[in-house]
This record gives C-alpha cells, structure tokens and sequence, in this order.
C-alpha cells in the first residue's frame, strides 16, 4: 500500500475505532475523584526560532493555547486500570479523559473490565503513557509523574504500577537501578493484565519542567563535572526505529571531526554511561530524535543545542527542552528528503552546517 493510502486507511480505521469506543457506558472521572494537589502554568506564546518544519511550528501554535498543569488525583472508589493507557473504569463504565493523553485515549480492553480482575491492590500509583517505551517520553512524561508524587509527598508505602511496556525498556531498568524511584515499590502490568485498584492515584505533570529535571539529577547522583566542555554530535545508530538517516553521514561526521566533536550513539551506551557523558557536554549536535534528551543531564552553562530536522518533520520539543534549561539554541533543516516524511532520508548541507560550527 501506497504512503498516502496507508495513511489515509490508518485515519478511517482510527475515526471508526472512536466512534466504537464512545458507545460504552462512560462515567466521568471528577465524579469519583478528589483532586490533592492542581497548579497551573499560563499558556507559552513562544514562537520559536527561526527555522522549523511545519510540523513543528503547528505545535507550537497549538501549545500557545493550553494551559499546562500538574495534579494529583485521588480515586474515592474502587476502579479497574486498562493495561495500554491506563484508562480507568468504574463499575465496568469507562473514565474518559484518565489517561495523560485524553486526546489520545482509544480501545480499552472493555470486556476485562467486566469481570475480576487478575489482581487486586489496595494502593498504586499509575506511571502510565502511551509511548513510555520511547527514551524521550519516559524521561519527559513517566519519570516527571514520579517525580510529583515524590515532591508532593504521596506516601512511601503506595506502590508505582508501570505497564510492561515502560518496564521492559533497558533504560526502565537500569534507571531503576541507579535508584531514580528510590525504595518505592514498583509493580508491572502485563499488557493483557487489568487490574482492580481500591484507591488510584492519577498523575499529571507539567510538559518539560526543569524542577523535575532538577529531581532526577539528584535521585541520579549526577555531580557538576569540573570536566572541560565537550562537543558531542549525537548519531542516530543503524537500529533507530525511524530511520531519518543522512545520505552524506560520512561527510558530516568528518565535519564535525574537524571541529572537535566526539562522534556519540547514545544507544550504544548503558543510561549510566550517558549521564556521565552528557553531563560534560558543553555543545550537542544532531538530528532531531530521542538522543537529544540526553542534554538535560549537561550542566555545562551556556550549553549550545543544534537540531538538525528533515523538512517534512519533527516536533519543537527539544528546542523547547533546550530553552526550558537554559541553553543556547539553533536549528537547521535538512534537504531532499526521500521516503515517507516520518522516517525520510535526508542530505545534510554542509554549508550551513559548517557556518554553525564556526560561530562557537
């Protein structure tokens, strides 16, 4: 199947699946809640910088609209938790909008929710996302929920329960490891399991704030490197999900060479190793993707962030990343894309590239 019809039948399979899903008995979620602790932060009307995919400017657009918060939502009854977002539900009927991605929410497993569940917990805290298996995600959206609750004082005792999505990640593990949940106890849920939870606590937390970064540095045991700053280009390795490879990759590594970059594939390294690298960069160069989210253990200051992004997409959040922490910011984009616009080929140009190292 042709890009364009693939996506095309994706859209209908999805719009189908939404209107299926808002058949079922629905409750909402305010009715059998408390709310402990909700702040608000006003809508970003940054623009952003100069250069960015249209992709990325949308989002941006989008973002100036919303009124980001951090809450703690207590659940006053008994509820059963949906294994793939988290979804709730309440006497079999289902809590739209408790999942942190609402907009996201679709095709619970309705009929697990009808009969018993394969466990029941008195207590639990939900560290459910959608894409918690992703790098970027899990540090910007699970690990900034625990970080709530541990900064609002949830007590020691009432377990984190993580999808095994999230828990069969490499980098799960040994973040947990290096002690980042602390003497918390963490249970999975399988991804047929339902579980009946007799008191849930739902989390949201501010999208990239840096008090949460600020957290996990300390539950990492991340010193301040006295090291002198390096110069980092981070390479996508042959196994990245999305491919975005650079067709002149050759090229651009020996242009980075020549100004001094170490050529790093975080992939390649344990999470360990990454902190202790990142946290001596002083300037980070590569394409847009998960391995930019390494800059938020650097606490070299000014740090310089460049972002090199396909013309056809990329989201603003390491930009936004970057600004959130303090650091310098340029973006550049990429030419001739070749391939679906997700995970397209590109040609980096040099010029503009070399022009960016220079400035230094």
């Amino acid at each position: 199947m042709s890009y364009p019809l693939r996506d095309e039948f994706h859209k209908a399979r999805k719009a189908i699946a939404h209107a299926i899903d808002r058949i079922w008995p629905r409750a909402q979620l305010e009715a059998f809640s408390t709310c402990l602790t909700d702040h608000r932060k006003a809508p970003d009307k940054d623009q952003g910088p100069a250069l960015l995919p249209d992709q990325a400017r949308e989002f941006l657009a989008n973002w100036s609209n919303v009124s980001d918060r951090e809450a703690i939502i207590r659940l006053d009854w008994p509820c059963t938790v949906d294994p793939k977002m988290g979804i709730l539900f309440v006497n079999g009927r289902v809590l739209w909008g408790s999942s942190d991605l609402p907009e996201r929410e679709r095709s619970p497993r309705f009929l697990s929710h009808l009969g018993n569940a394969q466990k029941r917990l008195p207590s639990a805290i939900l560290l459910h996302h959608f894409h918690g298996d992703n790098y970027f995600h899990f540090f910007l959206y699970v690990l900034s929920k625990a970080c709530v609750a541990e900064m609002h004082g949830l007590p020691a005792d009432i377990p984190f329960l993580v999808p095994e999505k999230t828990a069969g990640t490499v980098f799960f593990q040994q973040a947990r490891s290096l002690g980042v949940f602390g003497n918390r106890e963490i249970i999975v849920q399988g991804r047929k399991e339902t579980i009946a939870v007799e008191q849930a606590y739902v989390v949201r937390a501010f999208f990239n704030h840096k008090p949460y970064f600020d957290w996990m540095i300390d539950r990492f045991g991340v010193a301040k490197s006295d090291e002198k700053g390096r110069r980092l280009f981070v390479l996508r390795g042959q196994s990245a999900a999305n491919g975005r490879a650079f067709r002149n990759q050759e090229a651009v590594n020996g242009l980075a060479r020549k100004y001094g970059f170490e050529l790093v594939d975080p992939s390649t390294l344990p999470l360990e190793g990454q902190i202790a690298l990142f946290n001596q960069a002083s300037v980070v160069v590569g394409a847009h993707g998960a391995g930019l989210t390494n800059i938020i253990f650097s606490q070299h200051l000014p740090c310089k962030v460049i972002e090199l992004f396909s013309p056809e997409m990329g989201s603003p959040h390491y930009y936004m990343l970057a600004r959130e922490l303090g650091f310098d910011y340029e973006s550049l984009i990429t030419l001739n894309p070749q391939g679906r616009a997700f995970t397209a080929s590109t040609k980096v140009d040099l010029g503009a590239l070399e022009r960016a190292f220079a400035q230094l």
